[in-house]
């Protein structure tokens, strides 16, 4: 009997051929995706990175050092250091060989004898140091300059602008001329002869100059004399203060401002205190100091403290706001060298 006449050996046939189809193709599929499986590699340990330590900020803060001026250099500088991801630290000295290439910024609250020789030694770090030296930085080192006259030309000018008919005195070291020319100076560039419209018609400032080593009795003695001119500020310089003298003037109707710090004994008869601010400047030159840009000299500033209002009879002695930004303008002209202490021209 033939395929064509057997009807069940041909569908037979047909499923066989179709069974066979299928499991050829699941044979493959298997094989394929057998080729497509990723080949597992076996995990190899990296080395871990040693982290580099950050670069630092060195203050070094020796014992002739202000103590005043070392902590507030501290505080600016660990703030600065911090903003710009350095190692903030302090030392009490350093030398070539212990001046480490991570050192960016390095900095001096006086100005080293051996300034020059660290700076050519190392190069890739930028150098501060406070100054009153007439000394012409190289690349890597600024200077801010202090000019301590200005202190005295600034109290001058500010007692001017406070005293009541500018009536201002001033009891100074003799020999300290240059201090004594500028407060001076300071009162004048504000009022020029500076002569009272009414009795005592007098022109100021009257000024005692004494030994350094006067007592405190000849201090007041001083005073006194200047004040038969009716005195309603005096400046007083830091060789005259003194508990005694302080005491004094506070039985007196005269208000007081000097270079130093307010005292307890001047404190009711206290109007300003002037400084010299050689650290506030680090924070203008900052980023020109860790961009690695030095090789200037620039100015160290001044602050104005101890602010209060003296009623005298006379009148009141008050540095108001209005007569600060006076005061801020001429700190600004004195850090730009348009004002000369020694000369009122």
């Amino acid at each position: 009997m033939s395929l064509k006449t057997n009807p069940k050996i041909l569908i037979l046939t047909l499923l066989l051929v179709v069974l066979f189809a299928l499991t050829a193709a699941g044979c493959g599929s298997k094989a394929e995706q057998a080729s497509q499986e990723p080949e597992v590699l076996p995990t190899v340990q990296q080395p871990t990175a040693t982290p580099i330590p950050p670069d630092r900020a060195v203050l070094i803060i020796s014992p002739d050092d202000n103590a005043e001026t070392a902590t507030q250099a501290q505080n600016l500088m660990a703030e600065l250091a911090a903003s710009s991801g350095l190692k903030f630290e302090t030392r009490q000295d350093i030398t070539a060989e212990t001046l480490s290439a991570d050192i960016k910024v390095l900095v001096f609250l006086h100005h080293p004898d051996n300034l020059g020789t660290l700076a050519a030694g190392a190069a890739g770090t930028q150098f501060v140091a406070v100054s009153d030296l007439d000394w012409t930085p190289p690349a890597n080192v600024t200077l801010i300059h202090e000019d301590t006259t200005g202190t005295a030309f600034l109290a001058g000018y500010i007692a001017a602008i406070t005293a009541p008919n500018f009536r201002v005195g001033a009891l100074l070291a003799a020999e300290d001329t240059q201090m004594n020319t500028a407060f001076k100076n300071g009162v004048n560039y504000y009022c020029g002869i500076c002569s009272s419209a009414i009795n005592p018609l007098n022109a100021y400032p009257v000024v005692a100059e004494q030994p350094t080593a006067s007592t405190p009795e000849t201090w007041q003695a001083a005073f006194d004399q200047i004040n038969l001119s009716k005195v309603n500020v005096v400046y007083i310089a830091r060789e005259a203060v003194s508990p005694q003298l302080l005491a004094y003037l506070s039985s007196q109707d005269v208000a007081i401002i000097s270079n130093q710090p307010i005292s307890e004994e001047g404190r009711s008869r206290w109007a300003a205190s002037v400084y010299m601010d050689a650290i506030t400047p680090l924070r203008e030159i900052w980023g020109d100091l860790v961009a690695g840009t030095g090789g200037k000299t620039i100015s160290a500033t001044f602050q104005i403290g101890d602010t209060q209002e003296v009623t005298l009879t006379d009148g009141s002695v008050w540095l108001s706001p209005g007569k600060l930004i006076l005061v801020n303008q001429m700190v600004d002209l004195m850090r730009e060298g348009q004002i000369d202490t020694q000369s009122v021209n």
